[in-house]
C-alpha cells in the first residue's frame, strides 16, 4: 500500500481572480471559461469587512471586528486603507496596530481563498489612493506571497470592461431593480464620458473616465470624506433610535449590545429599501425589546440632507472639472446606489440626457479579473493602471452574467 501518494488537486488554477478592495470591504470573483463565481472571503460570507478586532490575544480582520465596531469601538481598527504611509495607529491593551500592519493582516486573510483559486489575481483600488500608498500595498502583497499580477484604479477598470456597451449606445446594466427609475432612451453611440461614483468608510468618491475607440482615460477624480458611508449609517442609527424612544421611551444607544445589533441590521435594510421593500428592525436588550418598522420613504427622509449634499458636490465636481462635454452616464457602484435618496438627487442634479445607472455588486471585481489574462500575455505594463487603459475589440462584452442593477435617466 502506498502511503506517500499526494492527493490530486481539486482543480487546475486556470481561474483568474479579481479583487475589489475599498476602505470598507473586499470582494473577489473568479472567472474561468466565461463563467464567474464569487469567492467566500470571510467564510461563509462573500465580503470581507475591513474591521480589525484588537480585543483578543491575536488581532483578526473580518466580521469579528465588524461585530465590535459599535459595542467596543476602542478595540477596532477600521478605515485604515486611506491612511497608509501616514503616522497613524490604533491602540488597545498591548496591541498597537498601524495601517501597514492592518493591511498585512487583510492580505494574509485574502491570500488563502484567492491562492486556492488562482495564481493570477488583480486588485482594483480606489482612485483616492496615492502612488506611495499603492507602492506600499504592492510591496506588502509581494512580501506575503499574495498571487498579485497587477493593480488598477477601480473606475478605470470597470469602465474599460463595459466600454463596448457605451460605444454601442447600450446601457451598461440593462436590468431594472428599483421602482424609482425609468428605462433608458436609445442613446448616441461612440466615444463619450462616464462618471463613476463609489462610497466607502472613507468617502464618497467620483472619477470621470473618457471612453475612446481604442482606450479609456481617467480624466479627473475627487472624494468627499464628509459623506462617507459611516455618516449615513450614523444618521440612520440616530433616526431609528429616536423613533424607538418615541414608541417605547427606550433608547438602544444606551446599551452597547442593542446599538451594535441595530447597526448590524443596517446593511440588509439598505438593500431591502433600495428594492422598495419595508424593513422591520428589532431592538432588544435583556429587559426590553421593540420592533421599528421603516418604509423606503422613511430612510430617504432620514438621509435627505446627506443625499442632497452629496449630489450637489458631485454636480459641482463635474461642472468645475473643465470637461469638453457632459458625461453620457453616471455609474454608481452597488455601495453608492443603495445610499437612501442618492440616486434620486443625482437624477435631479445631472444634465438632461445623462443616464444614472447602478452597477451590480461584483462589477468591479469582475472587471479586475478581466485584466488578468492581459497581464499574463504582457499586453499591459507592469505598473499601477491609474491613467489610461487600452481596450479589447469593440465586440468585447462585460464579464458579468445576468447582472442585477437599476437604471435611470432624466425624463
Amino acid at each position: 500500500m502506498l502511503w506517500n501518494r499526494k492527493p490530486a488537486p481539486v482543480h487546475e488554477k486556470s481561474r483568474a481572480v479579481g479583487v475589489d478592495l475599498t476602505s470598507t470591504r473586499a470582494r473577489a470573483v473568479g472567472v474561468s471559461n466565461g463563467k464567474q463565481r464569487a469567492l467566500l472571503l470571510d467564510d461563509p460570507h462573500e465580503e470581507l469587512p475591513l474591521f480589525v478586532s484588537l480585543e483578543r490575544r491575536t488581532p483578526d480582520v473580518g466580521r469579528v471586528g465588524y461585530a465590535l465596531c459599535r459595542r467596543m469601538p476602542h478595540a477596532v481598527c477600521s478605515n485604515f486603507l486611506p491612511t497608509l504611509t501616514q503616522p497613524r495607529d490604533w491602540r488597545c491593551g498591548r496591541h498597537v496596530m498601524t495601517p501597514e500592519a492592518a493591511l498585512d493582516l487583510t492580505l494574509n486573510k485574502l491570500r488563502t481563498p484567492v491562492a486556492a483559486e488562482t495564481d493570477t489575481a488583480v486588485l482594483a483600488l480606489p482612485a483616492y489612493l496615492g502612488p506611495a500608498q499603492v507602492t506600499k500595498l504592492v510591496a506588502a502583497a509581494t512580501r506575503i506571497k499574495f498571487p498579485l499580477k497587477g493593480t488598477a484604479v477601480a473606475a478605470l477598470a470597470v469602465v474599460a470592461d463595459r466600454a463596448a456597451s457605451l460605444l454601442a449606445g447600450k446601457p451598461a446594466a440593462p436590468e431594472l431593480a428599483s421602482p424609482d427609475v425609468v428605462p433608458l432612451r436609445p442613446s448616441d453611440a461612440g466615444p463619450g464620458l462616464v462618471a463613476v461614483i463609489d462610497a466607502d468608510e472613507f468617502a464618497v468618491s467620483g472619477a470621470v473616465v473618457s471612453v475612446e475607440r481604442d482606450r479609456v482615460k481617467l480624466l479627473t477624480s475627487t472624494c468627499f470624506p464628509r459623506f462617507a458611508v459611516k455618516a449615513w449609517k450614523d444618521r440612520l442609527l440616530d433616526s431609528i433610535s429616536d423613533r424607538c424612544v418615541r414608541l417605547c421611551r427606550r433608547d438602544p444607544r444606551d446599551s452597547a449590545d442593542a446599538e451594535q445589533a441595530l447597526f448590524e441590521q443596517l446593511d440588509d435594510a439598505l438593500d431591502r429599501v433600495r428594492a422598495g421593500q419595508r424593513v422591520n428592525l428589532t431592538l432588544r436588550t435583556a429587559h426590553w425589546f421593540q420592533d421599528v418598522i421603516q418604509q423606503p420613504e422613511d430612510f430617504d427622509a432620514h438621509c435627505a440632507q446627506l443625499a442632497r449634499g452629496t449630489a450637489e458636490c458631485v454636480r459641482d465636481f463635474l461642472a468645475e472639472a473643465g470637461l469638453p462635454i457632459h458625461p453620457r452616464a453616471v455609474w454608481l457602484t452597488h455601495e453608492a446606489a443603495r445610499l437612501p435618496g442618492l440616486v434620486r438627487h443625482l437624477h435631479q442634479n445631472t444634465p438632461e440626457g445623462t443616464a444614472i445607472e447602478a452597477l451590480p455588486p461584483n462589477a468591479v471585481a469582475q472587471a479586475a479579473a478581466a485584466l488578468a489574462p492581459r497581464w499574463l500575455a504582457a499586453e499591459l505594463p507592469r505598473a499601477h493602471l491609474d491613467a489610461s487603459l487600452e481596450l479589447f475589440a469593440v465586440s468585447h462584452q462585460p464579464s458579468a452574467e445576468n447582472p442585477r442593477s437599476s437604471v435611470a435617466e432624466r425624463r
